[in-house]
């Protein structure tokens, strides 16, 4: 018996008309791609229903492309843990940063019943104390958190705010070549999550440079996702204002709400992170060539692949 939540009806049309979901299938479908990743002698994955429809949806049920991308997923939490595979998420530090709030989910999907809105916030207080590869990796465990229970998120993707009113200098400094490429491969080859518009708002100049190199490593088609705002007029014209947090003079929960919200997921989802451990790729197990992201990611090659001016 599958152990997935049902779609609600406005979700269930959407996952039948944009993903090609067909929902006598389903159970044969997850077979078929659990089937696969059992074959696999180099991946230990997860493999409950409600974590593999995931990535069906976001494959838009192409199986082989969901087998390319649970494969990334896993491999590069494997090559990068610190990065993409948190495990402790009652950690002092890694607290602290989620606390501050740099990022956000909001509780009304845009629309009351479209994608889910995310504000990524840059330049908080304090926030230079910490690096901006352990910043991204609390948003990582919050991104898996979504796959796990977020209908909206998984079936129509995410609609992206960047508010880099108060950037900082040091992070802009630590977004080199090969944290772009990281970040990127990893948020487009192996997760699930479909973004469907990408938002910066009040992007300072000294952010043209991480924007610059960024832009030609992601796909033709995110590229003309993307949007800049100089104010929130200009962006209510994608997003209205009412679907904003409360703190922007919206009507879409406060700040202070959203996190305390998220802290209790953590806690939830604690006994779940720690278990992730146990799951991985194992390169020297690979039939055939072995993903050498290592050697992808090295300076070397992450300027080579660039087409920069």
């Amino acid at each position: 018996m599958l152990k997935i939540r049902s779609l609600n009806e406005d979700l269930q049309r959407k996952a039948k008309e944009e993903l090609d979901e067909v929902p006598t299938r389903i159970c044969e479908d997850l077979k078929a791609l659990r089937k696969w990743i059992e074959e696999q002698a180099h991946l230990c994955a997860n493999t409950d229903d409600q974590f593999l429809i995931a990535f069906l949806r976001g494959c838009k049920y192409s199986l082989e492309k969901a087998k390319r991308k649970i494969d990334s997923y896993y491999a590069l939490k494997s090559a990068f843990p610190t990065f993409f595979n948190v495990t402790n998420v009652d950690s002092a530090r890694f607290r602290e940063i989620f606390r501050l709030g740099p990022f956000l989910y909001l509780p009304k999907p845009l629309h009351n019943n479209g994608p889910r809105i995310f504000i990524m916030r840059g330049g908080l207080p304090t926030a230079e104390r910490f690096t901006v590869e352990e910043l991204m990796a609390v948003n990582h465990v919050l991104q898996d958190i979504l796959i796990l229970e977020d209908d909206y998120a998984v079936v129509n993707g995410l609609v992206m705010i960047n508010d880099f009113k108060t950037l900082a200098l040091t992070h802009v400094l630590q977004a080199t070549p090969m944290f772009l490429k990281k970040f990127i491969t990893y948020n487009y080859e192996a997760m699930p999550l479909r973004i469907k518009s990408n938002h910066f708002l009040n992007a300072p100049k000294i952010f043209d440079t991480v924007y610059n190199v960024g832009k030609p490593m992601l796909p033709l088609k995110q590229q003309d996702r993307i949007f800049f705002h100089s104010s929130l007029d200009s962006l209510s014209r994608y997003v209205p204002l009412e679907y904003l947090p409360n703190d922007y003079g919206g009507e879409n929960g406060s700040i202070a709400e959203i996190i305390d919200e998220w802290d209790k997921k953590l806690d939830k989802y604690r006994e779940h992170f720690s278990k992730s451990t146990e799951w991985g790729t194992h390169e020297e197990l690979r039939s055939g060539e072995t993903k050498d992201y290592e050697g992808l990611f090295g300076i070397e090659g992450s300027f080579r692949k660039l087409e920069v001016d």
